[in-house]
Order: C-alpha cells, then sequence, then structure tokens
C-alpha cells in the first residue's frame, strides 16, 4: 500500500528543528565561563576621596559575599554579609569577560541614592579592578574612588 507524504510537513518539521538547534547554539555562545556562583571575599583599598569624608587613602574593607545564580549565566546576585550599606549587588559579566558589580545603599530608592559600582577583570585565581562610591554630603557631589578584588574562597 502506498502512502502519500505531505512535503510541507516535513519540511516544517526539518525547519522547526534547525531553528531549535540555532536558537541552543545561540545560548550556549551567550553564557559565560568565569564566573559561577559560590563563595567570594570582595575587598576594597580606598584610593581617593573628594570630599575627605570617607576612610582615609589605602584603608582596606574586606567583605563575605556570596554569589547566588545559575552557572554561565551572565546576571546574578552578590550579598555582602557583613555590610549594611550596601548589602546587595547585581553582578553582570559582560562579553568581554569583564565583571561588573552595582549596587544602591540599603534602604534607599531616589535617583539621587548612594551608589557602588565596579568592574574586575580576571587575574589568575581573582579578579581585580576598580571601582566608585558616589553620593552626596553637605549639598556635594562625592566619589570615593577604590581598588576592587573579587576571589572565590569555596574550590576545594
Amino acid at each position: 500500500m502506498l502512502r502519500f507524504v505531505n512535503h510541507k510537513s516535513i519540511l516544517a518539521a526539518v525547519a522547526s528543528t534547525l531553528v531549535l538547534c540555532m536558537l541552543g547554539g545561540a545560548r550556549a555562545q551567550d553564557e559565560q565561563t568565569i564566573l559561577g556562583p559560590g563563595m567570594y571575599v570582595f575587598q576594597t583599598r580606598t584610593r581617593s576621596a573628594t570630599c575627605g569624608d570617607d576612610e582615609r587613602t589605602g584603608y582596606v574593607s574586606t567583605f563575605v559575599a556570596p554569589i547566588h545564580g545559575v552557572p554561565g549565566s551572565r546576571t546574578m546576585r552578590m550579598q555582602l554579609l557583613n555590610s549594611p550599606y550596601f548589602a546587595t549587588w547585581t553582578i553582570t559579566v559582560n562579553a568581554e569577560m569583564q565583571v561588573i558589580g552595582d549596587s544602591t545603599q540599603t534602604g534607599q530608592s531616589s535617583p539621587n541614592a548612594p551608589t557602588n559600582h565596579f568592574e574586575v577583570s580576571r587575574r589568575r585565581d581573582r579578579f581585580v579592578g576598580t571601582g566608585v562610591r558616589r553620593y552626596r554630603s553637605g549639598g556635594r557631589e562625592c566619589e570615593v574612588h577604590f581598588d576592587a578584588l573579587l576571589r572565590q574562597i569555596d574550590l576545594l
């Protein structure tokens, strides 16, 4: 017995399979492999403060900083467990494999709320770079520039 095949159905099935394969490939290309979820230490060292009302130059602050998210994701969340001021951060890995962190002071939501920003790149077993904290003090715009270090501490 001869069966007639609907060629349009076969072509549609092949086309949808190709599209799914291409989308899967695009998703894999969009993933990053330099930063994963885990336990990190985040350190800052003050370089300069424009308003002179922050820690002196050279002051080092150390934070326990778990990063939460899906392995391979370009956007994750970092919490500073021992900081009441900038406790929650959005972490982004850009196309150049730079890790970018952004935070707004806890409990603040106005457009003039204090912000913290850093950009670090991988150097051997750690990420190093610079950052800036911006805020208003006495009617002035102030900035604290700092060196930044992010290092995973839960690797076996």
